[in-house]
């Protein structure tokens, strides 16, 4: 019994598992219907790869992953859909490109810097950011079409945002609410931004963002035989907004690729039926915001084959492969926690030199 005790310390942060709110039947259904839907349909259809792709922007584009402190629901379904548009928009502008990988960074770092303005601004940009690199790495495996690509893959969030609203329950509004607190004006909001870019602590985290995925660029453009790609989407998933002093987030990420990799590797060398790959990927969907729910490392056990389904969709598998998405990972873990350390010191130099 003594192999099954909680880890102590970081371990104990790492496994630990949230209580939360129970799962609703509409998340579920709006899960399952989102991915099972298209792939169902595109398998029927004659148009396998158009189906999945569009069951995976459902999923991604309009679900998950929500930024670290998000709510788990937007109070309208077009807030959440709104940045994976506009996401989906610019990669197809900028990918192909020889200066596709600094636009991305630029434009990455532009919505850090401006997620200090306010939370749902702040979720809004983070969003964007991260579907801005989740699209872009997406959109340079296909071989073809780049902008139909990018249609389909957009498809998916409206069809999530349809499905949502579609099955959207009508809320309660708590009496008390007017009087739960006073929001900050315009005005106010504008001086507090303007103040936090007075001083080192404003401009952290899109410094830490462009520093991070800059790193990650090089590292793929150096060994471009590799599938690289996967450090800057480490990246971009890990960096968040306040500075994370015990890498609980990173070391969930890293064990959760590497979990997820090895259950993508059982599942395509074990099934070759697109329709049985089709049910697992829907077990999978469903699977999603439960996880999402309770660990962030469930959520990247569940979420990481559920990429590597689709994007290796119909190809033969390759064990380089998989294992570059490890080294990727680790990567790209090692750059934000190295980036965390730095600025954590220059931050404190900083506080002291203002005193």
């Amino acid at each position: 019994m003594a192999l099954m005790r909680t880890p102590p310390g970081l371990g104990r942060e790492i496994f630990a598992m949230e209580g939360g709110q129970p799962i609703g039947r509409r998340t579920m259904l709006v899960a399952a219907l989102g991915m099972g839907v298209p792939v169902v349909a595109g398998l029927l259809l004659g148009y396998r790869d158009a189906g999945f792709t569009i069951g995976l922007g459902a999923i991604l584009l309009a679900g998950a992953p929500a930024p670290p402190g998000a709510a788990q629901e937007d109070s309208h379904p077009a807030l959440a859909v709104l940045p994976a548009l506009l996401a989906v928009a610019f990669a197809t502008i900028v990918g192909g490109r020889m200066w596709s990988d600094a636009a991305v960074i630029l434009l990455v770092s532009i919505a850090g810097l401006l997620s200090g303005y306010s939370r749902p601004l702040a979720v809004a940009a983070i969003r964007f950011g991260i579907y801005l690199v989740l699209s872009a790495g997406f959109l340079e495996g296909a071989t073809g079409h780049r902008g139909l690509v990018a249609l389909i893959f957009g498809l998916g969030a409206l069809w999530n945002i349809t499905l949502r609203m579609l099955l959207a329950e009508r809320a309660e509004v708590p009496a008390d609410a007017p009087f739960a607190g006073r929001a900050p004006t315009a005005a106010q909001r504008r001086a507090h931004f303007r103040r936090t870019l007075r001083t080192l602590d404003g401009w952290q985290f899109p410094l830490r963002l462009a520093l991070g995925l800059g790193i990650a660029s090089g590292i793929r453009h150096a060994w471009p035989a590799h599938h690289y790609y996967w450090v800057l989407l480490t990246v971009a998933l890990l960096t968040q907004r306040p500075i994370e002093h015990m890498p609980v987030k990173t070391m969930q990420r890293l064990l959760g690729t590497i979990a997820g990799v090895a259950v993508a590797a059982v599942i395509l060398l074990s099934f070759s039926s697109y329709w049985a790959i089709a049910v697992l990927a829907c077990l999978l969907a469903i699977l999603v915001p439960v996880a999402r729910a309770r660990s962030y490392l469930l959520y990247s056990v569940v979420v990481t084959p559920l990429i590597l389904l689709v994007l290796d969709l119909g190809r033969p598998i390759a064990l380089v492969l998989l294992s570059d998405r490890l080294v990727a990972t680790l990567a790209g873990g090692a750059i934000v926690i190295a980036g965390n350390v730095a600025f954590d010191r220059l931050l404190a130099r900083d506080r002291t030199a203002t005193r």
